[in-house]
């Protein structure tokens, strides 16, 4: 049974997914139908597509960040022996890597301990064992990036060994409200202003207020300038693969920092982020939006912290603009072949998880727990996200190691995973994270006892008001095809967590050549369609649906489809052309 578009807005059953469809709107251009749906008015539109570095929020709207900054240049000052403590994933590399940079620009002179806990072996966050590691070797001041705001055993213990904590964080407070007791902290959630930056870009605002702090000006040097703007890239890259929000007031700050500092990525002067950059295909001359981090450098940046040493990578991205190209090539190459053997144990474990939910194993009402020796720990998050997507549900994937149990879990829409944990904490020895996503540990003997009551946490707690369908933008038209259309909407991103990408309905369109398979492993499909104009204003294009085969043979030539797409403009052929990526299909009847 085809779907019927006849009143707006309503929804639909796709071939996977329900579809929110759009009302019809009296706007004459397909870039003044988006921005009606997603509430951009004309008035703002101009700074909405062009932010500038006035649009940033003044320094004092985060709370802290001046505290922690003076406290720094103060360190630096005196050359007190510095530690940066962070996280193994690109967040928390990222940040480290630009406040070593920061202090760097101070004194070049000064050694800086940079400690990244394992993955494998210690976990997330601060611990007690490290912060005696570092005392062992006389750090005298210790700043956490990315992590530190639950850790109020550690800082007591850090006080006891005479060392002064910083902590720079923006993971979520504990729910009592506790704070540890640090000489400092920044945090975006503590001041009256809250945003939702992330760990790397509350590190840049703590090195812009170090800078401040360093000049006694709040003009600083064209030294610190200069790294500002260099190190935003860090930052930009930072905000899109820790998938914080980029739509709302409170991310307006992200926006801004991703369009000021992803386009500098390509062109870098940090020959480490330049060399990772090229390892993921991206040319001098080439754009790098959100889609290009997310699925280019970023993956390759975590792939070190899953499957190899996350201070290479600090250390790649800490590399100082004299430092030689040819040696960041190298390592990047290194990350490289890290990430290839990344995606194949990924798949690995996809597949295994999914015949196991088939089978019936570890799932239950609310939600999907499931334990392997055979999996990684540092690549089971990403496996949950494409379950939890597939299944929509919650999923949690553990590495099977001894007694204890190691691994990720992911939420969906209207259930916080980070609650549920809380509500079970009493079966967890460790856990911590987001709303979305989050890390556990447990022990083997209480796997069932906390399968059974995170699921039936989150059957009871996920919020049905929360809609999870496939919302359309607006009605794609025969004559809004067109690269130069589909270039302005490309303007709308950065895309991400909050704000999607453009998702517009085709209706009608007509299939002039049958699905073919393609990929290394022919997972993806792709086909052509002409969505019907008047005359000779007929538009033809090439869809590519990721990860879809099973799709393929229904995909027959002649047949009328509505399609949900997002447009793109392929320019792997020549000459460049628009086309789209595909989200849903529906029989157009």
């Amino acid at each position: 049974m085809g779907a019927e578009f006849s009143a707006y807005p309503h929804r639909v059953q796709g071939w996977t997914k329900v579809w929110t469809l759009p009302a019809r709107s009296e706007s004459a251009t397909l870039v003044e139908r988006f921005a009606q749906a997603r509430g951009i008015a004309p008035s703002d539109l101009a700074q909405f597509l062009a932010p500038s570095w006035s649009d940033l929020r003044p320094l004092d709207e985060l709370a802290g960040v001046r505290n922690v900054g003076a406290r720094l240049a103060e360190a630096v000052r005196t050359q007190k022996h510095i530690a940066i403590f962070g996280d193994y994933d690109a967040d928390g590399m990222c940040a480290a890597a630009i406040l070593v940079h920061f202090i760097r620009a101070a004194r070049n002179d000064l050694a800086v301990t940079v400690y990244i806990p394992s993955r494998a072996t210690e976990g997330y966050g601060l611990s007690k064992s490290a912060v005696e590691h570092l005392a062992s070797i006389g750090c005298e001041v210790v700043v956490t990036v990315d992590c530190g705001i639950t850790a109020l055993d550690e800082a007591l213990e850090a006080r006891r060994l005479g060392i002064e904590l910083l902590i720079t964080d923006h993971h979520a407070i504990r729910s009592d409200g506790i704070l540890p007791q640090a000489e400092a902290i920044a945090h975006p959630a503590l001041g009256t202003t809250p945003s939702a930056l992330c760990g790397a870009a509350v590190a840049w605002k703590v090195g812009w207020a170090f800078a401040c702090a360093w000049c006694e000006n709040e003009r600083v040097s064209p030294v610190f300038r200069t790294l500002l703007t260099e190190t935003i890239a860090l930052a930009a890259l930072a905000t899109i693969t820790d998938v914080v929000p980029l739509g709302g007031d409170a991310a307006r700050d992200n926006r801004t920092i991703v369009r000021l500092g992803a386009p500098r990525i390509a062109t870098s002067g940090l020959p480490g982020l330049r060399a990772l950059a090229r390892e993921a295909g991206i040319g001098v001359s080439d754009s790098v939006d959100a889609e290009r981090i997310s699925f280019g450098i970023g993956p390759i940046l975590n792939a070190c912290g899953r499957l190899g040493n996350a201070q290479d990578a600090v250390g790649l991205l800490g590399l100082d603009c004299s430092s030689a190209s040819d040696k960041a090539r190298t390592i990047a190459s290194q990350f490289g072949l890290l990430n290839a053997d990344r995606k194949q144990k990924e798949r690995m474990i996809v597949e295994s998880a999914s015949k196991r939910i088939e089978e019936g194993l570890g799932r239950a009402s609310g939600a999907c727990v499931l334990a392997s020796g055979e999996w990684q720990r540092g690549i089971v998050g990403i496996a949950c996200a494409r379950l939890s997507d597939k299944l929509n549900k919650p999923v949690i994937l553990l590495e099977s190691a001894g007694e204890f149990l190691y691994g990720s879990a992911r939420g969906v829409a209207g259930y916080s995973v980070l609650d549920g944990l809380h509500a079970c904490r009493h079966h967890l020895d460790r856990y911590g994270g987001h709303a979305a996503a989050a890390g556990i540990t447990l022990r083997a003997d209480r796997l069932e006892a906390f399968r059974e009551e995170f699921s039936s946490h989150a059957a009871s707690h996920r919020d049905g008001s929360v809609n999870p369908s496939l919302i359309a933008d607006a009605i794609l038209e025969p004559g809004d095809v067109s690269i130069a259309t589909f270039e302005s909407l490309a303007a709308f991103g950065p895309f991400g967590m909050g704000f999607p990408p453009p998702t517009l309905l085709m209706r009608r369109a007509r299939v002039t050549q049958p699905a073919t398979h393609f990929g290394a492993d022919g997972d993806h499909i792709a086909f052509h369609v002409t969505l019907a104009g008047h005359g000779s204003s007929d538009a033809h294009m090439r869809c590519t649906w990721w990860r879809q085969r099973e799709f393929c043979s229904k995909i027959k030539n002649g047949m009328l489809v509505d399609l949900l797409v997002r447009p793109q403009v392929d320019r792997w052929r020549m000459p460049a052309r628009p086309a789209c990526t595909v989200i849903d299909i529906s029989d157009a009847g």
